[in-house]
């Protein structure tokens, strides 16, 4: 390697090598080297090593775009920084790769909050609509508009509290505490903040009270009546669910294709046991399904297309109120109904809990396999048959399936 102490004359009127590469070491700077190619190309390296690391190299850019004096005054701050051990380029580098992650970066919590449903809840929760409405009512009012930086555990108290005493709210409480954490988590994990906020602060005791409300007879046979006078897919979608005791989304959701000649077989992506689940569809629900029309994939649906599941179950709901007079009631209640009707029935507890798709002991699920698929139709079917008693109006008689209640399946 040739050494000079290069000039701007000398750089300028230095010829290409014919080949390889011409490299001269400037002595007026450690490390700085000047190189020309036999294309003419020129351009700026420095070498450097910081104490106790391996020797390093950079490119300073071309010449001569990079003047002398340019190319000197870099390589001396890179020399300088390095007999300081400071690594001068990855120091910068670092700086940029900050520069760039803060400029992403979600200012306030309800820009994080947006970002969090957008990226992660519609790709992986299954009633992501739920978790956006949770912050747009109750967060963002209270903490929108805070820079995400200075959100602290006292401000999420804070709006607990409010939502627990000043608004009333009772078991939702807990469930916002719950969507606040997982977003600040997952804003963790993206390096937006360097702690989550919320992690320590505790869950709110003894105001989840569960719900006990089961249909009466009469209840459930003027639900019923009333979902019958509605149009399709209103009236199909409220009959399945009262048939098959199944979760209200995973019925809303339902595609033609889980369906099959008299089984229904639910994927484990799309319940909440995250297991494949089977439903004997029994002849009174194929006669629903039959109602249903073919616009696409999806059963229920008002897309011209069919793509799009039926989306209308607050209004449905209120319908249903009216119409019925039946009032203080949710559409998770039916799923409650269906058990404590399949125990009147006589029904085992172990049939009905295969039916709801109930999570079983680890014991259970390790040594008996058993799918309990023609325990679970002729528990279901008795179960259509005794809705339809109840909506004939003969209430009165009720069909014990002694065999269910021993324990035998039937």
């Amino acid at each position: 390697m040739a050494r000079a102490k290069l000039t701007d004359r000398q750089l300028q009127s230095m010829k290409p090598p014919e080949t390889g590469r011409l490299v001269i070491y400037d002595e007026a700077v450690p490390g700085l080297e000047f190189r020309m190619t036999p294309t003419g190309a020129k351009s700026w390296r420095m070498k450097y090593r910081v104490k106790g690391a391996a020797l390093r190299q950079v490119s300073l850019g071309p010449y001569p775009a990079i003047k002398l004096s340019d190319a000197r005054d870099r390589a001396r701050d890179i020399y300088t920084a390095a007999k300081k051990g400071v690594d001068l380029i990855e120091q910068e580098k670092q700086a940029a790769e900050d520069d760039e992650r803060s400029a992403k970066r979600p200012a306030t919590v309800a820009k994080l909050l947006s970002r969090y449903v957008e990226e992660y809840c519609k790709t992986n929760q299954r009633r992501w609509e739920t978790v956006e409405r949770m912050f747009s009512a109750h967060v963002e009012p209270a903490i929108g508009a805070k820079a995400l930086d200075d959100v602290r555990r006292a401000d999420i108290v804070e709006l607990l509290d409010d939502l627990q005493n000043k608004k009333g709210l009772n078991a939702q409480v807990n469930r916002i505490r719950s969507q606040l954490i997982a977003a600040f988590n997952w804003a963790v994990e993206r390096e937006f903040l360097d702690v989550n906020p919320a992690a320590t602060v505790k869950r709110r005791k003894n105001i989840e009270a569960p719900r006990e409300r089961v249909l009466e007879d009469k209840e459930l046979a003027a639900i019923w009546k009333a979902a019958a006078s509605l149009t399709y897919p209103s009236s199909q979608l409220l009959r399945l669910l009262i048939l098959t005791g199944q979760r209200r989304d995973e019925v809303r959701c339902l595609p033609w294709s889980e369906i099959g000649d008299d089984l229904w077989t639910l994927p484990a992506e799309r319940n909440k046991g995250k297991r494949q689940h089977e439903i004997p569809l029994t002849a009174a629900a194929l006669e629903v399904l039959g109602g249903a029309t073919r616009l696409g994939p999806m059963v229920f649906t008002c897309d011209a297309e069919g793509k799009k599941p039926y989306a209308g179950m607050k209004r449905l709901k209120e319908i249903l109120d009216r119409e019925s007079g039946v009032t203080g009631w949710t559409i998770h209640d039916i799923r409650r109904t269906v058990a404590t009707g399949l125990g009147r029935l006589g029904v085992a507890q172990e049939v009905i809990e295969h039916i709801l798709n109930h999570s079983r002991p680890t014991l259970h699920k390790t040594y008996n396999v058993h799918a309990y698929r023609d325990e679970k139709r002729i528990a279901l079917a008795a179960w259509g048959e005794h809705v339809g008693r109840l909506v004939a109006g003969d209430a009165a008689k009720v069909v014990i399936l002694e065999g269910h209640r021993r324990g035998r399946g039937g």
